[in-house]
């Protein structure tokens, strides 16, 4: 049997005309003063209680804050280990992002879905002038391969039926059948539901790029957190230690003031210091603060719960830090190593596999379709015979049906349309991933540069450092021999702290540019690095001058 035909559809649109009906408010109460409205105040509609929401899983429920979590050593200062490994672990953005995983996995579970057989079951019972009963039962499978089409069933036919019907009649025992559809053309190499399938498992893939990238942020974020902390405690250790300098000389002074050895000025003038430094201390100590409440959302000892790091877990001597030197050498095979383990490139890739994939089904859906078929059925059971039994109604034993169905919707503008889209769609994805690409590069240059200068500057500032201790040591004496005044002395001291504010804040940005740095390479394990080796030197860099009092502990 060879069918032949030409579809044409048209879509007809009727515009629709609703007529609203006045909605009733009630006026609000202003809380400003009567007159204050330039016109007056609009009605609000009154609204019905909202619609229960629908039942959702619940999330998972966190713990009980109970403070700081046992560290191994709860008096050995917070490392970078322990932070990235609180974030790989707990840190709650990154389950979320997870979930993208089992998102796409139940997509792709819904896309094999189309897979599954359908059982369709029908049946009826007919009274008057025919009557007559009826049960109809197949089961549909469409295979995924080659696009093919099976289906087996059985049907039960009993009664009377007019001359138009007689082919409903079956035998007693009923009627089986089984039947398979072959497409020649369309639908051979892909078809509809193979796509979308084929186009949910490389979405499946796609959630493993987004997650890294995801992660690689949060750990980059999380390591600069922590470089920021220490960064701010450092700078609160200085101002503290100027402060004290300021009190432990004023002890002297007050004594110095009652002998009448020095004048008033003089005492005046430190407690305007003492008073200044104050300030900046407080200031400090809030820097420090935020710093370290910022860090706590990435800080997770574990459990979920964020944990606030105590002042007592900073490096003790953080401006004395060391951390290796970078290697300018390697940028070429920093370079490629990003492009190979960056997660936007990944994704690039499997987009461009799904854009593929429609292309193909577009140009799948631009051929003839050209379907053959074969179907068989079977009775079983005694026949009776309606009426004479003859013709029509005559219940066949056997029956086998062989036949091909032609379908060729043209001109193809779907198809055509379709493609036209996919192709738009790869060559917008290529020019993109050229730029990520070039993107990536100047990323790792930039990474590489920042960590070369900035290494550079903190070599120059621990030099500067360096000599404003000795030429504070040098002011220092000449004070005790009343060689120089306090003005003098307290320059020194300014330069000197300024210069050890310089020393660590560019520590803490050179460690936080190692951290951007290997985010940069798309390097997403816990492992802090080169820049967790952080290493003190034997002799420290800045000692106190011998003439000062050592900063204290903070608080």
């Amino acid at each position: 049997m060879l069918r032949l035909g030409t579809r044409t559809s048209r879509v007809l649109g009727r515009g629709l005309l609703a007529a609203l009906g006045g909605a009733s408010g009630c006026a609000t109460q202003s809380p400003l003063p009567p007159g204050a409205f330039i016109r007056e105040p609009t009605l609000l509609p009154v609204l019905g209680p909202p619609p229960p929401p629908a039942d959702l899983p619940t999330p998972p429920a966190p713990e009980p804050p109970a403070g700081p979590r046992p560290r191994p050593d709860p008096a050995a200062p917070l490392t970078l280990r322990e932070v990235l490994t609180g974030v790989q672990d707990h840190f709650p953005l990154l389950y979320a992002i997870e979930q993208e995983r089992e998102i796409a996995a139940g997509q792709r579970l819904t896309a094999e879905g189309q897979f599954d057989p359908v059982l369709r079951v029908r049946g009826s019972d007919q009274n008057g002038t025919f009557s007559n009963g009826r049960l109809d039962a197949a089961v549909e499978q469409p295979i995924p391969f080659g696009g093919l089409g099976a289906f087996a069933g059985y049907r039960r036919g009993l009664g009377n039926f007019p001359v138009y019907n007689g082919g409903l009649k079956t035998a007693e025992g009923g009627e089986f059948r089984a039947g398979l559809t072959v497409p020649l053309l369309r639908d051979r190499a892909i078809d509809p539901r193979r796509a979308r399938l084929r186009a949910a498992q490389i979405t499946e893939q796609l959630a493993d790029p987004v997650v890294r990238r995801a992660r690689l942020d949060f750990l980059r974020n999380a390591a600069q957190a922590y470089w920021a902390w220490e960064t701010a405690g450092g700078q609160y250790q200085v101002a503290r230690y100027l402060l004290e300098l300021a009190r432990d000389r004023q002890r002297a002074i007050d004594v110095q003031f009652k002998a009448g050895a020095v004048p008033e000025q003089v005492d005046a003038l430190n407690r305007r210091l003492i008073a200044s430094r104050e300030e900046a201390a407080l200031a400090a100590d809030r820097n420090l603060q935020q710093a370290a409440l910022r860090l706590s959302l990435f800080l997770r000892i574990g459990s979920a719960d964020p944990v606030v790091p105590p002042a007592d877990w900073l490096l003790p001597r953080f401006i004395d830090a060391e951390p290796p030197a970078p290697d300018p050498a390697r940028l070429r095979a920093d370079v490629e190593a990003a492009l190979a383990a960056r997660p936007e490139l990944v994704r690039f890739q499997l987009e461009k596999e799904r854009r593929a994939v429609e292309l193909q089904l577009a140009r799948n859906q631009a051929t003839p379709g050209l379907n053959v078929f074969a179907n068989a059925a079977q009775d079983v059971g005694f026949s009776k015979k309606t009426f004479t039994g003859e013709g029509i109604f005559r219940t066949d034993r056997t029956v086998a049906e062989v036949g091909a169905t032609l379908d060729v919707p043209y001109p193809f503008r779907t198809a055509r349309g379709l493609a036209r889209t996919a192709e738009g769609q790869l060559a917008q994805l290529l020019g993109q991933e050229r730029y990520a690409r070039d993107e990536i590069t100047a990323q790792v240059q930039d990474a590489v540069s920042e960590l070369v200068l900035t290494y550079q500057r903190l070599d120059r500032a621990r030099e500067e450092l360096r000599q404003a201790n000795r030429v504070l040591r040098f002011e220092t004496v000449r004070f005790q021999k009343e060689q120089a005044n306090l003005v003098e002395l307290n320059l020194q001291e300014i330069a000197a702290a300024e210069a050890r504010v310089r020393v660590v804040t560019l520590l803490g940005a050179y460690l936080g540019a190692v951290a951007n740095y290997r985010a940069v390479l798309g390097i997403d394990t816990p492992d802090p690095g080169v820049g967790g080796r952080v290493l003190p030197k034997t002799e420290p860099l800045t000692p106190p001058p011998d003439a000062l009092p050592p900063p204290r502990p903070l608080p």
